[in-house]
């Protein structure tokens, strides 16, 4: 803008000095540059007017792992072409483009990647890309700079377009075998602990109305042809409530900071355990103290049976920042409130201090059944009474890469990344080794033969 106002200036100089000094070339020379002038600065006016610009993922919600196909449009509807166009927006590198991308700047945890083209009147540009998902998160994309200018280069204009979108990249999904679980009853033999309950969904007859029973019950069908309230009786079912408490913390102090692998070890853990539930047709649900990234209030997930439960819990881990923001005693004290008799708490830490400790003690007093997956590097001591398995991280795994870090700054003002341990995929240790021999077993039982 500043070259084309000091172009203006000369050309007004030039036409006042011709006139002036009656020189007609000076003139022509200064009305011509004014009258260029005036058509450049009227064509950046209204170079982005009507200019949209469109991203569109082929999938919103995919697991770790998994490539997505982007599209990128960008549209010009009206008369005046456009000699350049500038679109450039920021992408986070855990979203892996397939091939090379016009990469504009590149920044520690992102890229500033954008699209330069020429557009006619009324034309669509469209790019095509494939994005490998390498990190679990929740990836929200807000907006677009787009810059343009006229034909001359003298002026230059630019915009924010608001273009918000959203992508959910689900934790890494693993068999009980590979966590280091038994494939069958890992939380124990539960046919004992089973409760007769009745199914609303299968009807196996009807009866008289009594007083104590909700109008809801009412079977009006069979009221209007025996000419008296008639009431539907439902079958019995079992059913069993898994309720999974995920603890965030690694270190038993919070300034220590996150470990960001065995942090992300508990979300896979997490997640591979509630999809166990769903096969087995449980209630599940989830209670942490790790915030969403859309939001500052910890993660909970009501237990339910429906089929839409484990995409649910699936989302919700997606969008976990790692970093408490409650104690994790307090979410046992709370959440474990309001479950049903006979449920079974199953916690997944990486730490398991006296606090801790005590409290599943307590619940376990209650009459509770309680599990637990310890996942720190050496293993715990036995808890009487409980069951207990130690899963420690496998720290080489390239699915527990943690996502964009910054997201933290806004759950903890005032401190310091500093403490937040860096997932290195070099740390020495292996993975877990697969078939039998990684199963685990009760920390302090014998294993059954």
């Amino acid at each position: 803008m500043l070259y084309g106002q000091r172009y203006f200036y000369v050309a007004l100089t030039l036409l006042i000095l011709g006139v002036l000094f009656r020189q007609l070339t000076l003139v022509s020379i200064g009305v011509l540059g004014s009258v260029t002038l005036l058509i450049a600065w009227g064509w950046q006016k209204a170079c982005l007017a009507n200019v949209t610009y469109e991203r569109r993922f082929a999938e919103d919600h995919l697991f770790w792992g998994e490539s997505v196909g982007l599209d990128v449009t960008l549209t010009n509807f009206k008369l005046l072409p456009l000699s350049w166009l500038e679109a450039d927006e920021v992408f986070p590198k855990q979203l892996e483009f397939a091939a090379h991308v016009p990469e504009v700047l590149a920044m520690p945890r992102e890229i500033l990647f954008g699209h330069t083209t020429a557009m006619r009147w009324f034309e669509r540009v469209h790019w095509h890309y494939e994005l490998g998902c390498r990190a679990r998160g929740l990836y929200q994309f807000q907006t677009v700079t787009l810059r343009s200018g006229d034909m001359f280069g003298l002026f230059t204009r630019e915009a924010q377009q608001p273009v918000p979108a959203r992508l959910y990249v689900y934790p890494k999904l693993l068999d009980l075998p590979a966590l280091g679980l038994p494939p069958r009853h890992p939380f124990g033999d539960l046919r004992a602990h089973r409760q007769l309950l009745e199914d609303p969904l299968r009807t196996a007859g009807v009866r008289e109305y009594r007083p104590e029973d909700p109008f809801k019950r009412v079977h009006w069908k069979a009221t209007a042809r025996t000419q008296q309230l008639q009431v539907r009786v439902y079958d019995s079912t079992t059913a069993h409530t898994i309720m999974l408490f995920l603890n965030i913390e690694t270190w038993t102090h919070v300034y220590e900071g996150v470990d960001a692998v065995q942090a992300e070890w508990a979300i896979v853990v997490a997640a591979s355990l509630a999809r166990y539930a769903a096969g087995q047709q449980w209630s599940f649900g989830l209670h942490s103290n790790a915030p969403a990234a859309d939001g500052g209030e910890a993660v909970h997930i009501a237990p339910s049976h429906s089929p839409e439960q484990l995409i649910r819990l699936l989302e919700g881990l997606a969008r976990m920042v790692i970093y408490p923001v409650r104690g994790f005693t307090e979410i046992l004290r709370t959440g474990t409130q309001s479950l049903p008799i006979g449920s079974t708490i199953v916690v997944i830490s990486a730490i398991l201090s006296d606090d801790i400790r005590s409290a599943l003690l307590r619940l376990r007093e209650r009459g509770q059944r309680v599990v637990v997956c310890a996942l720190g590097d050496e293993r715990p001591a036995p808890l009487p009474r409980l069951l207990l398995y130690h899963l420690p991280p496998p720290r080489a795994a390239d699915y527990l890469r943690a996502p964009q870090m910054t997201d933290l700054r806004r759950y903890m003002p005032g401190r310091s990344l500093a403490g937040v341990a860096p997932a290195d995929p070099a740390a020495a240790a292996e993975e877990l080794p697969s078939g039998a021999a990684a199963l685990g077993h009760p920390v302090g039982l014998e294993r059954r033969r």
